[in-house]
């Protein structure tokens, strides 16, 4: 799923969220920022190191599905060392997360016995 990253109506960057951690509610995938995205003020993680929580700003929209109700945003950003940037959702209600995720891979490897329909 395609999201992108704001604070306020400033768009910070976007991300694809490839992977998922079901039983946590977390979706996570590479980030790609915007013009407007600084690490000093967004990044969570810079080259592995904790710089605290700087995601209370920022919110999170998609699509097909509005604006998503998370209870933390985080980005680590690895890009002094050419490795990338990666944006981690923790999304607020279970129910959320599988209305949004039940199609994913990760999400029915999990939770086999909802593809049985049981």
């Amino acid at each position: 799923m395609q999201v992108s990253v704001y604070e306020g109506e400033m768009l910070v960057g976007t991300a694809v969220l490839e992977h998922l951690d079901p039983p946590m509610g977390v979706a996570f995938g590479p980030f790609s920022p915007s013009s407007y995205y600084n690490f000093t003020a967004y990044a969570n993680t810079v080259e592995g190191n904790y710089v605290g929580d700087r995601g209370q700003s920022l919110s999170t929209t998609a699509v097909q599905h509005g604006t998503l109700a998370t209870a933390a945003i985080a980005i680590a950003d690895w890009s002094a060392s050419n490795l990338g940037m990666e944006l981690t959702l923790f999304l607020k209600d279970g129910e959320d997360f599988a209305a949004l995720f039940a199609g994913h891979p990760d999400y029915g490897a999990y939770y086999p016995h909802l593809d049985e329909g049981s």
